[in-house]
Order: structure tokens, then sequence, then C-alpha cells
């Protein structure tokens, strides 16, 4: 498969976004002031930079040096002509990545083989990957193993000549990535391959919303049985501005891919199936088409968590750690006042056991003459200051503690008294026990709410509410510090929360409700159901409800939205899956946004008339002109579920009509047909060319028309563009209405040019088509298109069709 996208670099990063978020325990509380109203808070800025020392485990956003000791593996896979532009790309996320750690692995084409990636992808906390992509679903065959699905495309000897090229790959599926072996909370970084994000091969048919969210989900699910904890597929931007976020914030991932500079606003939302306890998120680049952004993750996952990889910071070391902590162990310890005493001097006091002591350097090295001498400040007491021998210590935990999830949900609530999203929850997971706070702020910095606790867990809720009044909507940053016993440091984390109490209003409905549509619904596939787009400015869902003339409702529904158009469609049915009567309705939408409030909605009418129904053609092309014996007639029908007046018309392709079969005729109940040999009531024969049969019908009160197409041929011709191009493309396809001899021949008339010929394929035994290339150069006007073929019988039949060409 091809690559999915040209390849673009990133633009330069901007600074590091937080959104993070935490819920309430039993635990102390502080409010803070009324909040002004004069505070812009409609328009905060959700910018919230981390800037700790590197024994805190996060790194300032400013700060560009290497200290970070994560894995990060960048594999650039056998991609044909692609793999040049493709290692330029690695190497701009190399040239990124090696700012903030030394442990950067390139694994590059044509050395990108399926063993050299998996053990450089041991361990790894970052496991980027451009190369082709071969996802589910495809054009191509289904494998249940996904064996060369959702994974990488690498180097392999193909044609048995001992070397590795750009030119050839193999793909290695789901249970490949199932082996990679990466390190807790990885995360897999997918750029500008097909598939990966839901998107398909270029010039490949677009998939449908369903199809789509398959291909992420699969896509994701050998990565995260390979050790991933989120997978991030990107179509157009590069790694670097992730890896900034990665290596230099402290945000759930899930906030970093919405604050991408390419984050389209059109994201959706759902659990996986191949991979239970994930969450896949989707946005693509309209409302419902190209697909070139995704992610996969276990929710809370926080950008900390992968560049900063610890297990349980709280375990005592196995040997002490200097700098670092320590306690005493042997009674009355003597503390010295220099690390190479005079004989007799005594000790400046006598620690007792268990006191906490900061490590702060080793004075005089361990020899066989002794145990080292160790530099020493107290924790609890910082009168304590001297040179303890390390023999009198015992290691303690040194490593500061790390926040390493966090989640807010949707980060937004209403405390607007409607019951719905009254309040806001944000919880949190730290890498060990520590005394944590929580704290809500306004644009200016104001503390609005404080929970403190201790635990390697907070859970937070916000009530939006200052001395009992909801605070206004706007954006509030909020943000969680824990300490650990042995104060090593502050791990810390934020993000911004949403205060939003004023739902949106409907945009437009199309049509819009100056006009009364008719449909009939009554399972004949013909205006069976009506389509209504509706417009809203902001995501959350649309409720839609159909009321009839008495004013009942009689069927409702809601539908998740983006902002933005959406389609939405009444089958004419009521809650209970049964027709409508036939006669005045309602549609009627409204929009809520994500925290449930809801605005103005429209209204459009329609009209619902089943009773007439089933009106067909048998044949929609047949030929009476050659006189033989295949395909002189059609037979055209229709059916009445009720007594009705009705006029049946054959009109021609300018709408005149040319027969009348019915005119006002008083029919019961049931169906009607006609056979149709191409002639007038004087017996006459029609010229070739498009009809329509037309049935108008009236019960008296509601009057409905439907119609069909039919085309007197042999040949019906239709093309893939009514606007074609000199030099460009153009599918033909030809149905025939006799059964035919042999394959359809297909003369092309350029003006200008000699006319050149091509031989069809074979759909099925009424359809061939063939792709072809118009030639260039010849002079300006209409281009025919003439297909020719012998009959079962072997007599030759013909039908032209002009067009002009550009």
């Amino acid at each position: 498969m091809s690559a999915g996208t040209i390849p673009r670099l990133a633009p330069e990063p901007p600074a590091a976004t937080l959104r993070m978020h935490s819920s309430r325990p039993p635990a102390a509380r502080a409010r803070g002031p009324v909040l002004a109203p004069e505070l812009a808070l409609r328009n905060l800025v959700a910018a919230l930079s981390l800037a700790l020392v590197a024994s805190f485990g996060v790194v300032g956003a400013a700060a560009a040096v290497q200290t970070s000791t994560a894995k990060v593996v960048i594999v650039v896979g056998a991609t044909h002509g692609a793999t040049a532009g493709y290692r330029a790309n690695a190497d701009a996320a190399y040239s990124e990545a090696i700012k903030y750690t030394s442990n950067v692995t390139k694994v590059y084409s044509p050395n990108a083989t399926w063993s050299k990636v998996k053990a450089a992808a041991k361990g790894a906390n970052v496991l980027i990957y451009f190369g082709h992509g071969n996802g589910w679903p495809s054009p191509y065959t289904f494998d249940p193993n996904y064996t060369t699905k959702d994974g990488m495309g690498l180097n392999a000897d193909l044609n048995g000549d001992g070397k590795l090229s750009d030119y050839e790959n193999k793909y290695y599926g789901e249970p490949y990535m199932a082996q990679l072996a990466l390190a807790p909370n990885a995360i897999v970084m997918l750029h500008n391959l097909c598939y990966a994000s839901g998107n398909s091969e270029p010039g490949g048919a677009a998939p449908s919303v369903s199809v789509a969210h398959q291909r992420i989900d699969n896509y994701a699910a050998g990565f995260l049985k390979g050790g991933a904890r989120a997978v991030l597929a990107d179509g157009h931007m590069g790694p670097p501005w992730y890896l900034h976020g990665i290596f230099t914030t402290g945000q759930t991932v899930l906030d970093l891919w919405r604050d991408a500079p390419n984050y389209h606003s059109h994201e959706s939302t759902f659990a996986s199936t191949r991979s239970p306890g994930y969450t896949a998120y989707s946005d693509p680049d309209d409302t419902t088409s190209s697909f070139y952004r995704s992610l996969v993750v276990k929710p809370g996952l926080t950008t900390t968590a992968i560049s900063r990889a610890v297990g349980d910071t709280g375990l005592d070391p196995a040997s002490l750690v200097v700098p670092g902590r320590a306690s005493v162990v042997t009674p009355e310890a003597p503390l010295l006042a220099s690390a190479t005493p005079a004989a007799g001097e005594p000790a400046l006091l006598a620690l007792a056991a268990g006191t906490r002591l900061k490590t702060v350097a080793t004075a005089v090295a361990a020899s066989p003459a002794g145990p080292a001498i160790i530099q020493v400040t107290g924790l609890d007491n910082s009168s304590i200051a001297g040179y303890v021998s390390a023999a009198d210590l015992a290691p303690r935990d040194s490593r500061a503690p790390v926040l390493i999830a966090i989640d807010s949900g949707i980060g937004r609530f209403s405390p607007n008294g409607d019951g719905r999203f009254e309040e806001q929850a944000v919880t949190g997971i730290f890498s060990e026990v520590v005394a944590w706070t929580v704290e809500f702020k306004d644009a200016g910095g104001t503390v609005l709410d404080t929970t403190t606790g201790s635990g390697q867990t907070f859970s937070v809720t916000w009530d939006g509410l200052v001395n009992g009044i909801a605070v206004a909507d706007g954006s509030y940053t909020w943000t969680a510090r824990g300490i650990d016993a042995w104060q090593n440091g502050v791990a810390t984390g934020g993000g911004t929360v949403t205060v939003d109490t004023i739902g949106p209003s409907v945009s437009a409905l199309t049509p819009d409700g100056t006009t009364v549509s008719v449909f009939s619904p009554n399972g004949d596939a013909v205006s069976d159901t009506v389509a209504t787009t509706v417009s809203v400015p902001e995501a959350g869902s649309i409720v839609a409800w159909v009321s009839d003339a008495s004013n009942a409702t009689v069927r409702s529904w809601t539908s998740t939205s983006v902002a933005g158009n959406h389609v939405l469609t009444w089958d004419g049915r009521a809650t209970g899956g049964a027709y409508v009567p036939d006669g005045e309705y309602l549609l009627r939408f409204t929009a809520r946004d994500r925290t449930g409030n809801g605005g103005t909605g429209k209204v459009r009418p329609v009209r619902v008339i089943g009773y007439l129904r089933g009106v067909a053609a048998s044949a929609k092309i047949f030929y009476p002109h050659d006189l033989d014996r295949f395909a002189p007639t059609t037979t055209l029908s229709f059916g009445l579920a009720k007594p009705a007046t009705v006029t049946w018309t054959i009109r021609n392709s300018a709408n005149e009509v040319v027969i009348t079969h019915l005119a006002d005729a008083a029919l019961g109940a049931g169906t009607q047909t006609w056979v149709w040999d191409g002639t007038t009531a004087e017996g006459a024969l029609l010229p070739r060319g498009l009809y329509t049969s037309h049935v108008s019908a009236t019960d008296g009160s509601l009057a409905i028309a439907q119609s069909v197409k039919v085309e007197m041929n042999a040949f019906a011709i239709a093309t893939s563009t009514a606007t074609p191009r000199r030099g460009h493309s153009l599918t033909v396809t030809v149905t025939s209405a006799e059964a035919l001899k042999g394959n359809v021949r297909l003369y092309v008339k350029q003006p200008g040019l000699t006319t050149w010929a091509v031989t069809m394929t074979r759909v099925d035994s009424r359809t061939q088509r063939v792709t072809i290339t118009l030639k260039s150069g010849g002079s300006a006007g209409t281009m025919s298109l003439k297909a020719w073929a012998l009959d079962y019988d072997g007599r030759s039949q013909a039908t032209s069709r002009s067009m002009p060409l550009s």
C-alpha cells in the first residue's frame, strides 16, 4: 500500500499548553473570593507551563536540555520513492527528541528489518514509525489473524538477491506488533501512513465513518498488545510538535492531541472494541471525511508518565544515594564537624536512631580501612549539619514523585442548577503516596477553590461556586501538586476546565421551514425517507423529534454532533416502528452543548403520503427499434394502498407528455401494470432516448407524484464526470439492453483528432466498463463516445453520446 499522504514537516512548537483536571474526597477545603464580573474569563488562554527542576521529574517548557532517560526509537520502513522524504522527516523528529534525552535510536530503511526493529523497540517509551500502512478494512483479502495488517512495512529481501532496498517491503502485522515489549506507559506515533488514522490510500474510495473507526481501532490493537498505552496517528503533521509536548509539559496525552496546531474540532469518540478499557478519538479534516488524525489511549495517561518512566518512586533504594535521603540506624550515631576529625575531637551531636537526613555529598570514599563519610543536613531539623559514617545510615526514598495519570472527563461543566453536569471532577495518580493540593484559579490567578489530602490518588470535585454564586462562563486553570514524605520534590500537573452554562442554537436547516417537503415512507425504496441538514455552532448533540397535526410527539432521537453540518434522516416511522399515517408533520431540531445546555431550535414541515408506491419499470433500458426478439418492451407499474384518482403519462427528456395512458382515472387499491413497447397510443414508435413514467395521484385531500426513468436505446452510456478534460482519465460505464455476443467496443472522437477505440471489460451480463485517458491536443468542441457491439444473434448495436470537452 502506498504512503497515506505527502510528508509535511510540523510547524515550530508553540508554548506548552496544559489541560488537566481532579475530584473531592473528605479533605480540607478553602474557598476563594467572589469572582469579579469584570474579569475577562471567556478570553482565558489555556497555557500553563510547568517549570520544575529535573529532580522533580518535570522539565520546564523553555528548557531544551537532556533531562530525561526515556527511550525514543524512530523507524522508517521501506516506502519506495517516498522513503527519502520520510528519512528527512524522521531526522527532524530525531533533532527534537535528542534535546531531551540521549537515548534516541534510528532504525531506517534499507536496514529496518523486523529483527532490528523488534530489538530496538524493546523498552521504548516513544516509538515513531514512518512508512507504508496496511490496515483493515481495506480492498484486500481479509486475514482473521491480521498477519500482515495493522503494523509496519519493513525491509525484507523479497527477490532473494541478498540485498535490502527502499523498494522491497514486507508487512508485519498485529501478531508482530504484539511482540514489541515496549515500556510501561509508552506511546506509539504513526505518521503519514495509510489506514492508521482511518484514511484510505491515495486515490482510494473514501471510507464511511464506521469503516474509518474500525481502521483506527484495528490499527492500534497490536501496538497496545505490545505494551503501548497510547497510539497516535497523524497523516499530515510530523512528530516534532508532539515530542516537544511529551518532554516539556505535564498534561494528558488526550489534551496534547487536542492542542495540536492541526486540530480541526471535528472530534468524535468511541470505546475501543479491539482493546477493552481504551478510548478512541477521531478528528477528521471535515465533519465526516478525510480521516487523518486519531488517538487510541488509556484515559488519564500523561506526558510525564511517558517522558519520566518511573515505577514506585516511594521505594527505598538498595544502596545509599548521594545526594538523596537516609535515616540513622545506629543509636546515638556521632555527627562530626569535619570529614576527617582530629584524634579525640568530640562529635557535634549524637543522632538518635530514626533521624531523617539529606545526604549532600560523599566527603570520604569507602576504603578497606573504613566506610564512606557522608556530608548530611537534617531533613526535619535544619540545625543538623555535619558528617556521618555511612555505616550509621540506611538508604531511604530519594526519588521525586511523578504525577503519572490525570483525567477530567470532557473538562466542561455547567453550574446553572438544571441538574446536568453541575460539577467538574478531576482525578489523578501519583507514583507514590504524597501530600497533595488541588487548586482552581481564574484568569487573573486568583485561587477560587482549594482541596488538600494525602495518598497516591486524588479525586476532587469543583461545583463552580464562589460564596454560593456560580462563576462566569469561561476557562479556568487547575493545578495538582504532590510532595512525598521525604521531601524529594514536587510533582505537579494541571490544565483547564470550561464553565459553560449557555446552550447553542441551531444555526440553519436545509431545507428550511418555508417549504413543505413531501415523501412516501412505505418500503418501496422510493422517497422512503426525508433528510434535513442541521447546522450547529459547537460540539454536543442534536435532539430531533416529530410531531403530528395534534402536536403529539410520534418519534424522537438524539444524535451526537460537532460544529458544522449534520444530515438527520426520518424514515416516516413512529416510536414503535410502524409507519405513521398520511398527513402533515413537523420536524423539530434543537442543539445541546456537551454539558446538556440547549438553545433555540428550528422547525420544518413535511407531508407524509404513503398510499402511492412501487412506481417502477421491469427494465430500465429496452430497445424496440431493431424489431428483434431481444428487449422489445418494459413493464411499467405502480401500487395504491387505497382508492385514488390517477393520471399516468410518459414524458420525454424535455418533460413533454408524449403519451397519456390514464387521465384522472378512478382506481381502487391494488397494483397497476402496463407493458410498454415504446409506441404512442396511435402505434408510432417514439425516437430513441430517455423517457419517464410519471404517475400522479390524489385521494381527495393529499396529492403526490412519482416517476421512474427508462431509456430506449441499445446502450445507456454513463461517465465518471460530465465535464471531461483532455489529458485526464475518464471512466465510461455501458449498460446494454440486449444480450451480447462479445465485448463492447468504445469509439472516442475528440475534436481535431483521429477517432480511436478501446475494448471494454465485462462487469456483469449487461454492464461493461473501461477507464481511458483522453488525449491532449486537438481543438475545442464536443467529444463523442460511441458504444458498439453485436447482440446475441449477431446483429450490430450502437449508441452515441456527445459531451463538451475542455
